[in-house]
């Protein structure tokens, strides 16, 4: 099974819940696209550093640029003449795989591909269900909310959301009550350089998959 991890922004935390996800159910680790590279080390390599997997669960992104910018933009800065969803491929042996393959996009759903491509027309391309991972704090109802009804509009299933920050349970009560989608854990805020023994004790926090597949 896939799940695309997707957020209400950019530095969510998606990199963060996503290793929480792959070590919590064993899953394997796709970035499609990953662009940052001239200042970061890409978050494949993160999610490997934080899980402590070995290399057959993860798979190099199809696209990857420098730029630390929407992967339209980044394209044009390196003079790419555009990037198609077709440019960017499930892996074969993951497309067959029998463990759960965590998908994680670049940005929030509406990160342009290229000029009239979005990263959720991606998300419909793959039949993913989606994990939506948004801040607990002030301004999350209103971003939630967008993130959600734009789910809907496009068709695509919501599976759960994540907050990520320092723990607020009315706000979540709050997003459960307006989406009706549950809030299926609540992440404290964490660096990317966390040591993976902390990984191990958050993945407590993360429910079985089984749970949230109806």
């Amino acid at each position: 099974m896939k799940v695309f991890v997707t957020g209400t922004d950019t530095d969510i935390g998606k990199t963060i819940v996503s290793s929480l996800l792959v070590k919590a159910w064993k899953a394997k680790y796709w970035k499609p696209i990953q662009t940052g590279l001239e200042s970061d080390p890409g978050d494949t390599k993160v999610v490997q550093g934080l899980t402590l997997l070995p290399n057959e669960y993860f798979m190099k992104p199809s696209i990857e640029l420098l730029k630390p910018l929407s992967p339209w933009r980044a394209g044009v800065k390196e003079n790419i003449e555009r990037i198609e969803i077709k440019d960017i491929c499930l892996p074969e042996e993951f497309n067959d795989a029998k463990e759960t393959l965590i998908i994680e996009g670049a940005g929030g759903l509406c990160v342009p591909i290229n000029e009239s491509t979005m990263m959720s027309d991606l998300i419909c391309e793959l039949n993913a269900p989606v994990i939506l991972v948004s801040r607990s704090g002030l301004g999350t109802l209103n971003h939630t909310l967008l993130s959600v009804e734009y789910l809907a509009k496009k068709k695509l299933i919501c599976i759960g959301i994540i907050l990520n920050g320092e723990l607020n349970p009315d706000n979540a009560e709050t997003i459960e009550k307006l989406t009706g989608i549950k809030v299926i854990a609540q992440i404290p805020k964490i660096d990317k350089r966390i040591e993976s023994c902390n990984i191990e004790e958050l993945c407590n926090l993360i429910p079985p998959l089984s749970n949230l597949i109806t």
